[in-house]
């Protein structure tokens, strides 16, 4: 039996009671072997969520105990796997190894590999922008018709959500997240496609296995356009560049890379309208869950930054935001911005922004998700 000692004391979590008491009660005793084990916990969020790495001889399981229950995210899991996203090489998933959806709890393969942050920040941003887009390319080939909407409405939704939080925090920032909401709302794009999407596509949820990218972290995924998971990714590089200084090199050349090899498969409106939505998202993070009581130093960068790109083209020129905390002002010129096309936009309702009403699940301004 593995010590229990980084149990965290959760007691919404069923999952952890069943651990402490004999761990061969969420993964089988057969995957788990005669050999000893060991345990980690990797992330602890309270009240909603636990990661634990589990070793038992050469096998290694990731273990991930919910509140809510993951029964959708287990048959997206085995649905990926009939498709092709969960084999031995090339771009996949974790393999799911069980589910109890009365525990609450996922148990996968472990997929071992650095993840796209841990390579920019070790100065390989070309090899992260190539695996992300690897992974966009593989995805976009397989049609997979699960999940909820998650296009402008849902996206709309989270904004609204973030700029109440930041206004709660920071009345200035607050506003300043506000105009670009407004911007958000007049410039929604057209949504061409929808497929399957992460979304929360972060850097940190792609791994480099070696042989091509794998995934990891399904629990928000849905239906949408492309361009949610290519603006989510490139939001987080611009939140890894804004944290670490001497990573705006390396994060300049996985956005450069990234673009150039998604190059007909991502409009770059609708890419710039979804990122400057997943900016405002990561300039409130921590915030939304009440994990964090102040903003985080990059957020007014973040918020200038997403003002900028969802803009549209025929608006006033540049608000002045408060001034940029240093060092990130200088990494700005590291990340080029692409003008907008009137005529691809399409417009949208008044431009009030309230706090959206979650039960309706409308976006700001009364946008319904499409």
């Amino acid at each position: 039996m593995p010590s229990t000692a980084e149990l965290p004391d959760d007691p919404r979590l069923p999952a952890l009671a069943a651990i402490r008491d004999r761990l061969g009660q969420v993964i089988p005793e057969h995957e788990l072997g005669d050999g000893p084990v060991e345990m980690r916990l990797c992330n602890h969020v309270p009240g909603s969520r636990a990661t634990f790495e589990v070793r038992a001889g050469e096998r290694r399981f990731a273990v991930k105990a919910y509140v809510e229950d993951p029964t959708p995210e287990a048959e997206l899991y085995r649905h990926l796997a009939r498709v092709g996203l969960a084999g031995v090489s090339s771009a996949r998933v974790p393999r799911l190894v069980a589910v109890h959806p009365t525990l609450r709890v996922l148990v996968m393969e472990w997929l071992d590999g650095p993840s796209l942050s841990q390579l920019v920040r070790r100065g390989d941003g070309e090899r992260a922008g190539r695996l992300a887009a690897s992974w966009l390319w593989h995805a976009s080939r397989r049609r997979v018709k699960r999940g909820p909407p998650c296009g402008t409405g849902r996206l709309l939704y989270q904004v609204g959500v973030s700029v109440a939080a930041l206004g709660a925090s920071d009345r200035d920032l607050g506003a300043a997240a506000k105009v670009a909401a407004k911007s958000l709302v007049r410039s929604q794009p057209r949504e061409r496609s929808v497929g399957l999407v992460h979304g929360t596509l972060y850097a940190r949820h792609i791994l480099d296995l070696g042989d091509g990218p794998g995934v990891i972290d399904w629990q928000q995924f849905g239906q949408g356009p492309v361009e949610v998971d290519a603006g989510m990714f490139l939001a987080t590089i611009s939140r890894l560049a804004l944290r670490h200084s001497d990573a705006a090199g390396a994060a300049a050349r996985a956005e450069e890379t990234f673009v150039s090899r998604t190059r007909g498969l991502v409009d770059p409106l609708a890419l710039d309208w979804y990122r400057a939505a997943g900016l405002l998202h990561l300039a409130a993070s921590g915030l939304k869950t009440g994990l964090k009581r102040s903003v985080p130093p990059e957020a007014h960068a973040l918020v200038a930054e997403a003002a900028r790109r969802a803009a549209p083209a025929d608006a006033a020129p540049a608000l002045v935001f408060r001034e940029t905390p240093r060092p990130f002002a200088r990494i700005r010129s590291a990340f080029t911005i692409r003008p907008r096309t009137p005529s691809l936009v399409q417009p949208a309702g008044p431009a009030a922004i309230t706090q959206p009403d979650p039960n309706k699940a409308r976006g700001i301004g009364g946008t319904k998700p499409r």
